[in-house]
């Protein structure tokens, strides 16, 4: 199973940066071999271990659908999500190594931001000709939220002094955290405008691509903002080949694929160090 895993978010992570695609049976086929292995293994060793895998694969199932419907995710993404459920699991009858699936949950997210943070960074640092200019006027446009800010962060640290006398001092961690979270915030939110929006040609559009604009045809609005599937891109092009529609306006994001390798690389070298959860 880790043998197989590995290798299919090896291979995803490699078409999800060159291509910002994970193909459909990459993830399908995860799903089919993580269950298949499962039902292979439960004739000789017991059901618990087919059942353990469709519980993970529901709970991820069903994580999917609300991450892929509230347009957070894209579908290679949300397939992913669906095929590590059933690799992972849920142990039954339930145990400490139950939580499995929840690490790796949370590894996803903590090991996703800091790995999104840094691809940001660079894309920032690699587009900087844009980038600087619009994060300039950012930041002008808010210079009454700089000021009250940085008197937040000043009580806060008057706060930190006078609770060095009165045991009050657990406060310092709080006192950069507004400045840190604004400037962060303002920092990814001018990258995705500068960097991440563009037009791109009908025919190069992907499945899983995300309108940032609505699509207009003779001044009508056809398409709301959205994650482009398959019956889009049909009707994308069929307005193209019309010669109604040339180009549409997209966001990229960060390949976001690579954020599995790493929490499953993490996970397994919990289990390593930890010695007393498996995997299945």
């Amino acid at each position: 199973m880790i043998v197989v895993t590995l290798f299919a978010l090896i291979i995803a992570s490699y078409c999800d940066l060159k291509w910002r695609e994970v193909p459909d049976w990459i993830s399908y086929g995860l799903i089919f071999a993580a269950l298949g292995i499962r039902a292979i293994f439960s004739l000789s060793s017991g059901w618990e271990i087919f059942i353990s895998g469709a519980l993970g694969f529901g709970v991820f199932f069903g994580l999917s659908c609300l991450l892929y419907y509230s347009n957070q995710w894209g579908g290679g993404d949300s397939k992913l999500l669906m095929g590590m459920g059933g690799v992972i699991g849920i142990a039954y009858p339930f145990n400490s190594s139950s939580w499995n699936l929840f690490w790796f949950f949370l590894l996803l997210l903590s090991l996703g931001a800091i790995y999104g943070l840094l691809w940001v960074a660079g894309l920032a640092t690699k587009e900087r000709k844009k980038f600087v200019p619009d994060f300039k006027k950012n930041w002008n446009e808010h210079k009454t939220l700089h000021l009250i800010l940085g008197i937040i962060s000043l009580l806060l640290f008057v706060l930190f002094l006078f609770g060095l006398k009165y045991n009050f001092s657990f406060v310092w961690p709080l006192i950069p955290f507004p400045l840190i979270t604004f400037y962060l915030f303002l920092f990814v939110t001018t990258v995705e405008n500068s960097c991440f929006i563009m037009k791109r040609e009908v025919t190069k559009l992907t499945e899983g691509d995300w309108l940032a604009e609505e699509v207009k045809v003779a001044d009508k609005v056809v398409m709301k903002k959205k994650t482009l599937e398959r019956e889009d891109l049909e009707e994308l092009l069929r307005w193209h080949k019309e010669k109604k529609l040339d180009k549409v306006v997209i966001k990229e994001g960060v390949p976001f694929v690579p954020s599995f390798l790493f929490a499953y690389a993490a996970l397994l070298l919990m289990i390593y160090l930890l010695g007393n959860i498996f995997i299945f």
